[in-house]
């Protein structure tokens, strides 16, 4: 098997671990993208960026036409970004009406438009559904630059993280499912495990570890074959 493959995603797409010996984030060699394309022979338009959102990707897509249009498929992975808060703004004022980087509805059309852009291309999309949220992990990740006792505030419990993680990731699937667009599972990776969080994620909650992205590979390496078949 071999061919070209375009990718369209976030900072997970883009490998992007947090090295805690080191204090920052740098990119992993043995990402997942990089492990399918080395098992697959794919050579890779990774056009993934840290932070992206549905509705920056589809600001970029422009950028991205001529390696999409030359690519049988485009794997795509969007929507964490989308279901993140801006902390600090929650922190000032928890009692405020707060919604996600982008609200729901806002999210279902950019993630729908950047489909159908790739299929107008002529390059078949297949979307990847999210990974979880490890929420205590991210709370105590992200409330180190806040108050924490006003952001829990807002949030009651770190469950609502994780339940905003999900509800984004079904809107994945039901957008991809109405355009048929096949979806690989990667969340199972994580969810397998009884408890996922210890060494599948890096130290931010929201990052795969080294360890995770091997993970991911593993799981979805013979989902890539069935749909590449």
């Amino acid at each position: 098997m071999s061919g070209l493959m375009c990718v369209i995603g976030d900072s997970i797409t883009g490998g992007v671990v947090y090295k805690s010996e080191a204090g920052r984030y740098v990119k992993c060699r043995d990402s997942f993208v990089n492990l399918l394309a080395g098992a697959l022979g794919l050579d890779v338009h990774n056009h993934s960026r840290f932070g992206c959102t549905s509705t920056a990707a589809l600001e970029r897509m422009p950028r991205y036409e001529k390696d999409v249009a030359e690519c049988p498929n485009t794997l795509v992975m969007l929507g964490g970004n989308d279901s993140d808060f801006d902390w600090p703004a929650v922190a000032e004022t928890p009692e405020a009406q707060h919604d996600c980087n982008t609200p729901i509805d806002r999210f279902v059309d950019c993630y729908a438009r950047v489909l159908d852009k790739i299929i107008s291309l002529g390059s078949r999309p297949i979307a990847l559904n999210l990974i979880p949220v490890f929420g205590r992990r991210y709370f105590n990740w992200f409330s180190k630059r806040s108050d924490p006792e006003q952001l829990m505030r807002f949030l009651g419990s770190t469950d609502s993280i994780e339940h905003w993680n999900e509800m984004y990731n079904l809107a994945v699937m039901r957008v991809a499912a109405e355009r048929n667009v096949p979806v690989l599972d990667v969340r199972s990776a994580f969810l397998y495990r009884r408890v996922y969080g210890d060494d599948l994620f890096s130290a931010d909650g929201i990052h795969p570890s080294v360890e995770g992205h091997r993970r991911m590979y593993e799981f979805l390496l013979p989902q890539m074959q069935h749909v590449l078949a």
